[in-house]
């Protein structure tokens, strides 16, 4: 049942990593076609970046096989 859990936590990070690098790569495209509001661009697709990171942190703690995503390895 565990592996089930972490099977599925594998899954939906691989979605959200691979959604978050559809909208950064189509939000960079935008942003450099526009040189409206440069600053909030850069704000965002520096969020974006961030949160790419987080989630493929979380992804390699789960394949190192830590667990859950909070564990100590």
């Amino acid at each position: 049942m565990k592996t089930d859990v972490v099977r599925e936590k594998y899954i939906r990070l691989m979605t959200e990593i691979e959604d978050l690098e559809n909208s950064l790569e189509k939000f960079e495209k935008k942003g450099s076609k526009k040189a409206g509001n440069k600053k909030s661009s850069e704000k965002s697709i520096e969020w974006m970046k961030e949160r790419l990171a987080e989630k493929r942190n979380e992804l390699a703690r789960i394949s190192d096989g830590c667990g859950t995503p909070h564990a100590h390895c």
